[in-house]
């Protein structure tokens, strides 16, 4: 009878261990490479050549480069009511967007994705 209370207590402490640890399957991190989502929001690492979130290159993203914008800044292109550079207002002048998507379809050869923000 002892051999069947140790395999008794053997039973417990291994469901035990399973219900702690968790038997479920693990689920991959989500891989952020460039491909679509099925989320509304994405997330822009800001690793690339164009800001998806302003349709700007990147070094040159006022409202994402601290750097950039302190030098539009003291070269008077500041819009203080949006908090962008002036030439990048596309709000107070949607036509300053051409010249970015010009750029934009000179390196990729089709039009750009359009602003998220």
């Amino acid at each position: 009878m002892s051999v069947y209370k140790n395999f008794g207590w053997s039973a417990i402490l291994v469901a035990a261990i399973l219900v702690v640890s968790g038997c479920a399957e693990e689920k991959p991190a989500a891989d952020n490479s460039g491909a679509s989502s099925n989320t509304t929001a994405s997330v822009d690492d800001h690793s690339g050549w164009w800001c998806k979130e302003h349709a700007i290159p990147e070094e040159e993203c006022s409202m994402c480069s601290a750097s950039f914008a302190k030098e539009c800044k003291e070269k008077g292109d500041w819009c203080e009511e949006h908090n962008r550079a002036e030439s990048q207002c596309f709000i107070c002048d949607p036509s300053r967007a051409e010249k970015y998507a010009k750029l934009y379809e000179a390196k990729f050869g089709e039009k750009p994705p359009a602003a998220t923000e």
